[in-house]
């Protein structure tokens, strides 16, 4: 599975990474993230939950930066697994860039992998709900950031 996405976040690109690297505010960001744990600097564990049709699966996983450009960009990979949804990686490389002095240009590039059950029997529907999380992220991570960036 690959996916790619170009988001426009409404904060400036500095405010955006330390977000970005936040896993409290990645939490919040997070659809249905029920934790999310800072190990160290480069690695933390989220827990979150996700509907697939009428199955709601629920994920840990480990997520690790690497290739660090800060504020640039960085490499994300996570490896998650559940019950229900199986073995889950991915991996995607995360750019930003200023569009103006308030306004940061996000750009992923992902591709991941699924195994287990669900994957068998529903790897289109995987594919759709992995974009569909994406978009909910991403204009969630928008809101919340904006929201902090206000107090």
């Amino acid at each position: 599975m690959e996916m790619t996405g170009r988001y426009i976040i409404n904060s400036p690109r500095q405010l955006v990474w330390e977000a970005m690297n936040d896993p409290q505010i990645l939490k919040q960001a997070i659809p249905r993230c029920d934790e999310a744990i800072r190990h160290s600097d480069t690695e933390f564990t989220a827990v979150f939950s996700f509907n697939l049709g009428f199955i709601k699966p629920r994920l840990q996983s480990l997520i690790s930066l690497s290739e660090i450009d800060a504020p640039n960009s960085y490499v994300m990979a996570a490896e998650g697994q559940g019950k229900l949804a199986g073995l889950a990686k991915g991996r995607a490389r995360v750019q930003l860039t200023e569009q103006d002095a308030r306004t940061t240009v996000l750009v992923f590039q992902a591709e991941g992998d699924m195994q287990g059950t669900i994957a068998e029997m529903a790897s289109k529907l995987v594919t759709k709900t992995a974009q569909k999380l994406a978009d909910d992220f991403f204009h969630r991570f928008d809101q919340v950031v904006s929201e902090n960036r206000k107090l």
